[in-house]
């Protein structure tokens, strides 16, 4: 009897902008609201139950249906851990998927810069993580 292997490639197909900031997830939340005209929705907390790491971690969704754009808010800490190790100083991680360009995320990393409660914010290239499977979800 002959084997076969599947292999499955994950589409890595998102923009990703680490931010840190000392500031509770709701009220990030509120800021990006208020400044980016979206409203952010408080989902189910992202449950990552693997062998390398356990943990959950908060996780807000808004799709702008006009521009075919969906934004995360993820987490980057939970009590037992990162969620991705190679950005511990991170606190959260803004996802975008769809129609993004340099552009999008440009403007978006320039007015997050502006918060007070912002401390820094930059964009980071998904393909160099080597956890980058904990944001699929």
């Amino acid at each position: 009897m002959s084997k076969f292997t599947l292999n499955i490639e994950e589409d890595y197909d998102f923009s990703l902008i680490g931010i840190s900031c000392h500031a509770k997830d709701f009220k990030l939340c509120f800021e990006f609201n208020r400044l980016l005209e979206i409203n952010f929705i408080r989902k189910e907390d992202l449950d990552i139950d693997s062998k390398k790491m356990k943990g959950n971690f908060a996780l807000y969704e808004f799709i702008d249906e006009d521009n075919f754009l969906d934004y995360y808010l993820i987490s980057n800490r939970s009590n037992t851990g990162v969620l991705i190790p190679e950005h511990k100083t991170i606190d959260y991680f803004l996802l975008l998927k769809g129609a993004t360009n340099d552009d999008i995320i440009d403007d978006i990393l320039q007015k997050i810069s502006v918060l007070q409660i912002v401390l820094t914010a930059y964009k980071i290239d998904v393909d160099t993580l080597k956890s980058k499977q904990n944001l699929i979800f």
